[in-house]
């Protein structure tokens, strides 16, 4: 049998044809496996990147979370510290206020006892003076002036004597007393040393001033202290002086003192007010 020459080579033709498709199938295969390698490969590099990034910021984020830790720790041992100086200083302020009221309890107790006379609870001495210099500054200012009180307990050593020196104390604080209720609020009076007292009125005229010292007599004249199985008696005598414009106060007491002197020699249990010499 004899074949064509060119069926024959058209047979030829069509296997060349089949092998170059199988070819070029294979190399298609084979380039999308070397691409796919190839999106492997950025993969695998994008996976290390990302691993490696990873490693970095979990080695970081330990770090911080260490200094973190730490200064937690630090923190909480300064509030600690930060509490405890709270509470010393609150305690030390506690203290503090409580030394502040002591000596200002103090200081108030001080003031009363320089001030107030612990027998007979009128000024003492010092104080009365104090004040009475005080007053007539402000007096002086508005043009006024005031009367001065000097008194003392008639036969005051007799009762010592006879009595003792507690009796005598109990006269003097009940004539401390009863000088207390004669004056008004803005009276300054004060035991002056001794049974002798003192006592100034300011804004107060002459005649109101006896008037008040007459009363102070009369009161003083029907008391009686009750002491042990009896009651004492007592008496008072006042000298009274006006006081007006710049007169120094230690010349107005001398005239008022005087007065008093003049109501003793008189016979006591009396007022008597200051009236100059008359000129010769």
């Amino acid at each position: 049998m004899s074949l064509d020459p060119l069926q024959h080579d058209s047979e030829d033709s069509r296997a060349d044809d089949e092998v170059f498709s199988l070819y070029a199938q294979e190399e298609a295969v084979i380039r999308r496996a070397e691409g796919m390698i190839e999106q492997l490969d950025m993969v695998s590099d994008g996976v290390k990147t990302l691993a490696d990034a990873y490693r970095i910021g979990y080695r970081e984020t330990v770090r911080l979370v260490r200094i973190s830790d730490r200064m937690q720790l630090e923190l909480h041992q300064a509030n600690r510290i930060l509490s405890a100086q709270a509470e010393d200083l609150k305690q030390l302020n506690d203290a503090l206020r409580k030394e502040i009221k002591r000596r200002e309890r103090l200081e108030h107790e001080l003031r009363r006892i320089a001030s107030i006379d612990a027998l007979t609870g009128v000024h003492t001495r010092r104080y009365v003076l104090e004040l009475a210099e005080y007053e007539q500054r402000r007096l002086m200012r508005h043009g006024k002036g005031f009367v001065v009180f000097m008194m003392d307990l008639d036969h005051f050593k007799r009762i010592n004597d006879q009595f003792g020196h507690a009796a005598g104390d109990q006269l003097l604080q009940d004539f401390g007393q009863l000088l207390r209720s004669s004056l008004r609020k803005s009276d300054i009076a004060g035991r002056f040393g001794g049974e002798e007292f003192l006592a100034l009125l300011p804004e107060t005229d002459l005649g109101t001033a006896e008037a008040v010292a007459e009363r102070l007599c009369e009161q003083t004249r029907a008391f009686r202290s009750p002491w042990k199985e009896t009651h004492l008696r007592m008496t008072v005598s006042i000298g009274l002086a006006e006081v007006g414009g710049e007169e120094p106060l230690e010349r107005a007491i001398s005239r008022a003192d005087q007065a008093l002197y003049e109501a003793k020699s008189a016979g006591r249990d009396r007022v008597v007010t200051y009236s100059p010499a008359p000129a010769r």
